[in-house]
């Protein structure tokens, strides 16, 4: 990132009026990032977005126009319910197990959520909550079993596999829909754990699958990240991969699998304050050559980009109301000027505001609502 790009965007967003903090994401870097993604992932795998690192659903429309898509993965009942009441036919697999009152909620609230909703499940009792839901609802609910392929997250090993696929055969208002694992790990050890680690996952998910009673092409086998999805071929035991934030790629998505995507999403924030010299508090006699300024909001998941040079000020420390970045005594900045920050991730912050600006070309093109949490 350049210092013209930022200060160009920035000059976008003040003179578009941006009074208070919001998040943005420029649409020719996601454009970008799109394209490289679908050339890395293997056309014989599907794809499944992750809704939570990308929750706004004119995001998620503008990406699904760009990657084809088996459905979406989401983590929450209040995002999960906004997306069953807003589209039609969209299959949904849960990130992570919800409890079973969740469920029984988004039943009631949405009468398609049966057969549009693939419920995580990782342990044997969570599976009979959920069975008995099943019952009690005259619902027929899709189960995906969630894995423990080495991330040890929770999850099912390969011997529960085989029981709860069992108990769901077994019963009539349940059918097996598929199995989840996770391997966010892997991209995070040292080169010399990787491959042995690697191995380990793939044996495991094996092994998950061979304890089926009855595998089928219909069975969602999915698996994968943003640090990992380039990896999984047809040829081998997934048949589907999830990604979601390295098309907008925070921080914590810097890694060398990802090395050719772009950061394509900021905060923006106004600045309220500019103090050229600005003293030490209890230190007023001595002088500073430096320049300290206070932006609207702060304390957020995200580090400051522009103006350059300027980084979190350790002497007044941080801070949900104005934050102080401290830079250059040389630096040209103004009350009214926009602040940008780089986000170290998507999911929980790219909705904080409630709203995502889009720009292109200079210019805020659309100003999309986000989903909730």
């Amino acid at each position: 990132m350049s210092d013209p790009y930022l200060a160009q965007l920035s000059d976008t967003l003040r003179n578009y009026g941006i009074d208070q903090p919001v998040t943005v994401v420029d649409l020719d870097r996601l454009e970008a990032n799109c394209a490289i993604a679908l050339a890395a992932a293997d056309p014989g795998v599907n794809q499944r977005l992750v809704a939570k690192s990308l929750p706004c659903l004119p995001l998620l429309d503008h990406i699904r126009h760009l990657i084809p898509t088996s459905g979406l993965m989401t983590f929450s009942e209040t995002m999960l319910t906004a997306l069953l009441r807003a589209e039609t036919g969209t299959d949904h697999l849960l990130g992570k197990p919800l409890p079973v009152s969740s469920a029984a909620r988004l039943l009631a609230a949405c009468s398609d959520a049966a057969d549009r909703v693939q419920w995580l499940i990782d342990t044997p009792d969570r599976l009979q909550e959920y069975l008995n839901l099943a019952e009690g609802s005259k619902s027929r609910l899709r189960i995906s079993l969630e894995v423990d392929i080495g991330l040890h997250r929770g999850g099912m090993t390969s011997h529960q596999v085989a029981e709860a696929a069992r108990a769901v055969a077994a019963h009539p208002n349940a059918q097996l829909s598929g199995l989840m694992g996770y391997e966010a790990h892997l991209a995070k050890l040292p080169g010399f754990l990787r491959s042995r680690a690697s191995r380990s996952c793939a044996e495991a998910y094996r092994r998950a699958i061979d304890a089926l009673p009855a595998t089928n092409s219909r069975l969602c086998l999915n698996t994968g990240g943003s640090l990992t999805f380039q990896s999984y071929k047809a040829a081998g035991f997934a048949n589907e991969i999830a990604f979601g934030s390295v098309l907008v790629k925070p921080s914590d998505f810097d890694h060398t699998s990802t090395l050719d995507f772009t950061p394509a999403t900021y905060l923006a924030t106004p600045i309220l304050k500019a103090m050229p010299g600005n003293a030490l508090p209890g230190l007023d006699f001595l002088p500073r050559r430096k320049t300290d300024i206070t932006v609207f909001g702060g304390y957020y998941m995200a580090d400051p980009l522009y103006p350059s040079g300027f980084a979190y000020s350790s002497v007044f420390g941080r801070s949900t109301n104005q934050e102080v970045w401290t830079g250059p005594m040389a630096a040209s900045v103004q009350p009214g000027d926009i602040a940008l920050l780089r986000p170290t991730q998507s999911e929980a912050v790219l909705n904080q505001f409630g709203r995502l600006l889009a720009v292109r070309e200079n210019q805020v093109v659309h100003e999309w609502p986000c989903l909730p949490n």
